[in-house]
């Protein structure tokens, strides 16, 4: 006779044969997976048409549990983690007449049931899902993290006075903040901040003091946004401790301080740099949060069209020379060098790099970290680093007219160097190094290409939709492109994944110019920045502004966020009349 057994259900149903449920169990018995999981891989039945199946013949209810569910911080409290995996369930409910709904993947596991009964105290009742759904909100939900704003806000939400309740009247103001910095609101709160800047892949953190109310905002793809702030009453306190964590003095509120340290993420090692700046309203901090073990994405991942992929390949592979990013702080500079490094490291070469600071790790490359501190700059670290037999050298940055010459001659005796200068555009660079005072000779003889990028946000391809255009934008775009009038433009609507945003990720938009003889002769005939940009052009280089619209043609961005990042140029009529 046939009994609730979930196998017997599916045989009834004629879901399947005797045969394959031999045979399945044969599976499992040999790999030691739930049966369930072998049906599926064997495709004798999906396990949702099993979860199905079963919340039908039991009368249960089935839960889908899809990207919009969520388990609130009390219901992931009423049973641990190790349980809620071990019986693969989960409390979806709980209400005023002292019952919890539990979410299962065998309703029949009395077990179970007893197990989520002697843990709530509440009476039980049941629903049925599929296993992988149930495990998957697990996942998501059983982590600190994953509470982080209704933790922060609970923070908030403390009576003022029960901060620093036992501070000794008779403390000096530095002895008082020292005390406060250990009281459990304070650590929380700064802990949760860090884990919730790690979540949202935030490149920064800002404290910023105000009149009345303190301000806390986060960097995502470029853009601030608002998060929650510590009650003004935590605000000093807060401050103070992640002074004392990046090894600054906490008396001295009056100059500009500079610290940094370290904490760790699911054994992620985060990096941080704090600055604080003197305002009128008190001390203003932003964090740099720098994932050193973040992995290194390859060239393909920074917004390189396959042509000039491939000519920037060809350039790498040169024995020496000089190859130059350009672009303003945070434009993705670095982050396109390391793609090139990792591209270019092999047991054959000798990779040296200099850094402030090192913001990833790469193996196979030796990367040396400034202390201008201690008198190691970049120029005197170069010079060091020549004696290092390197064959390919990557320096951080170009900020003086010592260190340019120094890399420069470096490209003269056989290296090739990779480094980053700040200009507005690729053209402009040879008159910044100029400027610096390399001599014209030196530029010409060793620039072999030159790269100015920006970061355009990248719509979330959760919620991208077709648009219409405005005609302004369709203008813009038909001067570069005749077609225009023909692209499928796109925009995101904004949706949990984005952070509501419409935006998820960034990429690269990038001037390519490759320094050919006809540059070179300007170069060291003293041409201005108008004659190498016009030149350039001629050659074919395509501008910031058209390789942003070719990203807007793919689907990837809109024109208004190419815009944000690369300004019409005077003259363009975009009226589009």
């Amino acid at each position: 006779m046939l009994s609730d057994d979930p196998n017997d259900i599916l045989l009834r149903a004629g879901k399947i044969t005797e045969a394959q449920l031999a045979a399945a169990q044969a599976v499992c018995r040999a790999t030691g997976k739930p049966l369930a999981e072998v049906l599926a891989e064997l495709n004798y039945v999906s396990s949702e048409e099993m979860a199905q199946l079963l919340a039908e013949h039991l009368k249960l209810p089935f839960f889908e549990l899809g990207e919009g569910f969520r388990l609130e911080s009390e219901e992931v409290h009423l049973i641990p983690e190790a349980v809620a995996r071990r019986y693969c369930m989960i409390p979806v409910k709980k209400d005023k007449f002292a019952t919890v709904t539990l979410v299962m993947q065998n309703p029949l596991d009395l077990e179970a049931v007893d197990a989520a009964r002697s843990l709530t105290r509440l009476e039980v009742h049941k629903a049925v899902s599929t296993g992988d759904r149930i495990q998957s909100v697990i996942d998501k939900f059983y982590r600190e993290e994953a509470h982080i704003e209704r933790n922060l806000q609970d923070i908030v939400d403390l009576e003022a006075g029960d901060v620093g309740k036992g501070l000794d009247p008779g403390l000096n103001q530095a002895d008082q903040l020292r005390v406060l910095v250990n009281d459990v609101p304070v650590v929380r709160f700064v802990k949760l901040l860090l884990l919730q800047a790690v979540r949202d892949r935030a490149s920064d953190i800002h404290f910023e003091p105000g009149e009345k109310d303190e301000t806390v905002r986060i960097r995502v793809d470029g853009n601030l946004r608002i998060v929650t702030p510590p009650p003004p009453s935590l605000y000093q306190g807060v401050v103070a401790r992640i002074k004392i964590l990046a090894g600054m003095d906490i008396a001295e509120r009056r100059l500009p301080l500079d610290g940094r340290f370290r904490y760790c993420v699911h054994d992620r090692v985060i990096d941080v740099r704090v600055s604080s700046l003197p305002e009128v309203f008190g001390e203003k901090m932003v964090l740099r949060i720098l994932d050193r073990a973040a992995t290194v994405g390859s060239l393909e991942d920074v917004g390189f069209e396959e042509e000039t992929l491939i000519r920037f390949k060809r350039i790498l592979k040169l024995p020496h020379g000089i190859v130059l990013l350009t672009g303003p702080t945070g434009s993705g500079k670095t982050t396109t060098l390391y793609g090139a490094l990792r591209f270019m490291k092999s047991p054959e070469k000798n990779i040296q790099t200099v850094e402030d600071p090192v913001e990833y790790l790469v193996s196979g490359v030796n990367q040396m970290l400034i202390r201008p501190k201690i008198g190691l700059d970049f120029a005197s670290a170069l010079r060091a680093i020549l004696r290092q037999d390197p064959d390919i050298i990557m320096i951080g940055e170009i900020r003086d007219a010592e260190t340019a010459q120094i890399a420069m001659r470096a490209s003269l005796t056989g290296h090739l160097v990779l480094s980053t200068l700040h200009t507005n555009d690729a053209t402009s660079a040879f008159c910044r190094l100029r400027d610096i005072g390399v001599e014209s000779y030196l530029i010409a003889s060793t620039m072999k290409l030159v790269i100015a990028q920006r970061l355009v946000r990248v719509i979330c391809p959760k919620c991208s939709r077709d648009v219409a255009p405005s005609p302004e934008a369709v203008a813009i775009a038909r001067a570069f492109f005749p077609d225009a009038d023909s692209w499928r433009f796109r925009n995101g609507t904004g949706c949990k994944e984005c952070a509501h945003t419409g935006y998820f990720g960034r990429q690269a938009i990038l001037e390519f110019l490759e320094v050919t003889d006809s540059i070179r002769e300007l170069i060291a005939g003293g041409g201005n920045e108008h004659a190498f940009r016009q030149k350039a052009i001629d050659m074919g280089m395509e501008t910031l502004l058209a390789n942003g619209l070719r990203k807007v043609r793919a689907g990837l961005t809109t024109v208004e966020e190419v815009l944000s990042v690369c300004p019409v140029p005077d003259g363009m009529d975009c009226r589009g009349v």
